[in-house]
């Protein structure tokens, strides 16, 4: 084997379903048949040439960035654009679905508590400028789940309210913001923790 064909990363078989995007125009339903954190192969019907720009929604996981890698007669395989926090992220989640035994117990590993929300709405300012109108679903130091009518893409900068944050992940009624470390009111609750 040529070393340009060893894979850089180990894929694992998982049987999800997916909805695919592609070149931000065409939407299909497609089947995820093995990952890593570096790339992926799908079951779609989709017509795709090797550069194509897609986006992969996929059940459980994450949705994810990528461009074709190469196509076979039933679907393609892509490689990822992701950052290395969300790298690191897809990273975890693939070592505990391929070590359910280990992963038990650890499915929702938060670094601080959530709280409720009773319905709190507030105002989130997108990169773009136009404001979003959103319910609060619940909060932690970290972060902010809410339940919106349109979802800015994983990796964007948004400000909830007035704190500054980066959209994570989407879920069935929203999205997921983790507050960036940085900034004001960051540091002054950094000060009172540690106080």
């Amino acid at each position: 084997m040529f070393k340009s064909d060893a894979r850089r990363y180990r894929r694992i078989s998982l049987n999800l379903p997916a909805r695919i995007v592609v070149n931000a125009t065409d939407e299909h339903d497609g089947r995820l048949l093995n990952i890593s954190p570096g790339d992926m192969a799908v079951i779609c019907d989709a017509k795709v040439v090797v550069g194509d720009a897609v986006v992969i929604s996929i059940d459980g996981l994450d949705v994810i960035e990528c461009t074709v890698a190469r196509t076979f007669p039933d679907g393609f395989a892509t490689s990822f654009l992701l950052s290395k926090r969300r790298r690191a992220l897809l990273i975890e989640q693939l070592m505990l679905r391929a070590n359910p035994d280990f992963a038990e117990g650890l499915s929702d590993r938060r670094d601080s508590p959530r709280h409720r929300s009773n319905a709190t709405r507030t105002i989130c300012r997108l990169e773009d400028g136009t404001s979003l109108f959103v319910k609060i679903v619940d909060t932690s130091v970290n972060g902010v789940s809410v339940e919106a009518s349109r979802r800015p893409p994983v990796g964007a900068s948004i400000h909830v309210g007035r704190r500054r944050g980066v959209v994570m992940r989407h879920t069935s009624r929203g999205f997921v913001v983790f507050y960036d470390a940085g900034g004001e009111q960051a540091r002054d609750e950094q000060i009172l923790r540690a106080v």
